[in-house]
C-alpha cells in the first residue's frame, strides 16, 4: 500500500493571496473523474489503434505498434548472446551469458562513433558498427559462438517484423542524408554479411527501448507485464493477448501474445485529451522542439516538468502574489528551472523542510524578495504539478492493467524522473490502487532497459526458436 506523503500547507497570513493562488492552480489540480475521463480515452484511442480498419487506426494518436516479440523471460534462457544500443553519438555492445535463465556474465563496451559517420552515407553507420562488433568479439574471445543479436535502435521507426524496423526519421546527433525509409535491421544484416568474423552473428530482433525495459523487468519478476520509461520522455509497452488485437494478420499460434509498444508519449495529439490542457500547457508546447507533438509527455515528463513550474511560477509572480512582483532575468528566461530543481523542492516536501528550495529560489536570483509565504508556495507548486504527473500516468498504468484483466502485476519502469523524484512511485501507486483495485500492482525500477534488455530479447527469441515457436 503506497503511503501518503507529506504535503505542504500553504501559509494562511494573507488569505487572500492564497485564495488567488488556489484559483490560478485549480486547473491543474485534477479531479478522480477528469483522471477516469483521461483513462477511458486512452482506452478508445487503444481500440482504434488496434482497429482493422486502417482509416479508422489513422484516427488514434497512440500507435498500439506489434513489436513481433512474442514471449517474455521465463527462467529458461540458456546460452551466449549480444546486444547493439544504438541511440546516440555513443552505442555499446554487451555480451550476455545465461545459464538456467540467469545471467552469469554482462560485459559492456562503450564506441563512439566519429563526426563524419554521423553525417555521412547512412551505410557508413551500419558499416561502422560491424567493424566494432567484430573488434568486440575478438576482445571478448567470442570468434566461433553463435551468438544471437538483440538490437535496440532508438529512433522512429515502423516495425514490419522481429527483425525488420523502417527509419521513420534521424534524430539526436544523426545527421545522414539517406536511411530514411529503410529497413535498418537489414541495413545491419547487410554490413555484418561482409565480414567473416561475424558468420555466427545472427539478428535475433530489432526493438526500442520500451520493449527492452519491459523485457528486464520480466527476467527480474516473471509476473511484469508492462514496461514504461519515464525519464525525460515517456513510453509504454505491455503484453496483450493476441484475441484482442483486431489489427492482427499473422497465424494465431502459440504462444497467443504479443508485447504491444502503444507510443504513448503521442496520446492526445489528435486533441483527444485537451479538456486537460492549460495554459502553461500549451506554452511549453509552443516553444518545444516539436510542436503538436508528443502531447502526453508534456505534461510531466523530465523535459518539461521543471519548465511547467516555472511558467506557473512567473504567472504569481507578475500578478504580483509571490517575490513582491519581482520578475528575476532567470526567472523569465525560458527553461531556466529544471525538472532537476523541482525533484530537489520535493525532496524537501516529502522531509518537510525548506533548505533546497531556498537553494532554488536563490539560483533563480530571488532569494533576497523570498518571504516564508513565497518558500511555501513554490513547493506547493511543485507538489501540484508533480501530483498531476502521478495522477495521469498512474492513471494510465491504471486503464492499462484494468484491460489486461491479470490479477497480480509489476510494472517494470527506467528512466530518470521516475529514479530521481522522491515522490513519484507513492503517487503513481496511489492512483493505481484508487483506479485499478481489482489488480495487485507493484513498480520496480530497472535500469539499461535498451542494453540488457535487449540481450534478454535476443535469449527470448533463441529460446522460442529452439522449441520451434
Amino acid at each position: 500500500m503506497a503511503t501518503n506523503p507529506k504535503c505542504p500547507k500553504l501559509n494562511v497570513e494573507d488569505s487572500e493571496k492564497k485564495q488567488r493562488i488556489l484559483e490560478i492552480t485549480a486547473p491543474l489540480r485534477l479531479p478522480d473523474e477528469t483522471v477516469k475521463k483521461v483513462m477511458d480515452t486512452l482506452d478508445s484511442e487503444m481500440d482504434l489503434a488496434m482497429n482493422k480498419d486502417p482509416q479508422k487506426r489513422k484516427q488514434s494518436s497512440c500507435l498500439c505498434e506489434n513489436t513481433y516479440v512474442r514471449a517474455l523471460c521465463d527462467g529458461t534462457e540458456d546460452g551466449d548472446y549480444l546486444a547493439l544500443d544504438l541511440g546516440g553519438t555513443n552505442f555499446r555492445v554487451i555480451h550476455l551469458q545465461m545459464k538456467k535463465g540467469l545471467i552469469t556474465r554482462d560485459y559492456c563496451k562503450e564506441v563512439r562513433i566519429p563526426e563524419e559517420t554521423l553525417c555521412g552515407p547512412s551505410k557508413d553507420v551500419y558499416e561502422y558498427i560491424a567493424d566494432s562488433i567484430c573488434v568486440f568479439l575478438e576482445e571478448e574471445n567470442l570468434k566461433g559462438k553463435k551468438l544471437p543479436l538483440g538490437f535496440t535502435f532508438s529512433f522512429p521507426m515502423t516495425q514490419k517484423g522481429l527483425k525488420s524496423g523502417i527509419l521513420i526519421t534521424w534524430t539526436k546527433s544523426f545527421r545522414c542524408k539517406d536511411g530514411v525509409g529503410d529497413d535498418a535491421g537489414a541495413a545491419l544484416e547487410a554490413a555484418m554479411a561482409k565480414r567473416e568474423e561475424l558468420k555466427d552473428v545472427e539478428l535475433a530482433a530489432i526493438l526500442n527501448d520500451t520493449t527492452g525495459t519491459i523485457m528486464a523487468g520480466a527476467y527480474a519478476d516473471h509476473k511484469c507485464y508492462i514496461g514504461v520509461i519515464l525519464g525525460t520522455g515517456c513510453n509504454a509497452s505491455y503484453l496483450e493477448h493476441i484475441e484482442n488485437i483486431d489489427k492482427w494478420n499473422l497465424p494465431v499460434e502459440e504462444p497467443k501474445e504479443v508485447v504491444i509498444d502503444i507510443e504513448w508519449g503521442a496520446f492526445g495529439d489528435n486533441g483527444c485529451i485537451d479538456f486537460i490542457k492549460t495554459d502553461y500547457d500549451r506554452e511549453v508546447d509552443k516553444y518545444s522542439n516539436h510542436v503538436g507533438s508528443f502531447t502526453f509527455e508534456k505534461y510531466f515528463a523530465g523535459m518539461y516538468m521543471g519548465e511547467t513550474v516555472r511558467l506557473i511560477l512567473l504567472h504569481l509572480t507578475r500578478e504580483g502574489l509571490i517575490f513582491n512582483g519581482k520578475v528575476s532575468e532567470t526567472l523569465g528566461t525560458r527553461n531556466s528551472l529544471t525538472t532537476t530543481h523541482a525533484t530537489k523542492i520535493e525532496k524537501d516536501n516529502k522531509e518537510g523542510k525548506s533548505e533546497r528550495t531556498l537553494k532554488v529560489i536563490e539560483e533563480m536570483g530571488l532569494k533576497g524578495e523570498a518571504t516564508e509565504f513565497d518558500i511555501s508556495v513554490v513547493k506547493y507548486v511543485c507538489e501540484v504539478i508533480s501530483i498531476r504527473a502521478g495522477q495521469l500516468v498512474g492513471g494510465a498504468l491504471a486503464a492499462l492493467c484494468n484491460r489486461m484483466k491479470r490479477p497480480e502485476v509489476t510494472v517494470a519502469v527506467d528512466g530518470s524522473l521516475y529514479q530521481y523524484h522522491p515522490r513519484l512511485h507513492d503517487f503513481l501507486m496511489q492512483n493505481i490502487e484508487k483506479f485499478a483495485p481489482e489488480t495487485k500492482v507493484k513498480l520496480i525500477l530497472v535500469d539499461d532497459g535498451s542494453g540488457k534488455g535487449a540481450g534478454l530479447v535476443a535469449a527470448v527469441v533463441d529460446r522460442l526458436a529452439k522449441h520451434g515457436k
